[in-house]
């Protein structure tokens, strides 16, 4: 998985739920990174299935809720920093297939 889903991802924990939980998220965890990512890495999928899991135990709130809503954050954020692979795309089906 590309590292900039991890980075996001932490920078969307942080913004939503607070440093604090980001701390705590990695250390329950105990993912083999450590919490270390680049936006360039590649990283095991389960690294996040493990940093969701921490997440919903820690909010309290269940990991598909949670998913969907850095999903919405990650989409977002794709459209600020990349629009050209938006150019064309009238759908979220139209814009996987040009990335």
């Amino acid at each position: 998985m590309k590292g900039i889903v991890f980075t996001e991802f932490l920078q969307f924990v942080e913004e939503t739920a607070g440093a604090d939980v980001v701390d705590d998220m990695i250390e329950i965890s105990s993912v083999p990174s450590g919490g270390a990512y680049t936006a360039i890495g590649k990283y095991d999928y389960t690294e996040m299935v493990a940093l969701v899991g921490a997440l919903s135990g820690i909010l309290d709130k269940p990991a598909p809720a949670l998913v969907q809503a850095y999903g919405r954050h990650l989409f977002g954020r794709f459209g600020q920093v990349y629009p050209q692979f938006f150019a064309g795309a009238s759908t979220t089906l139209d814009f996987i297939e040009q990335v």
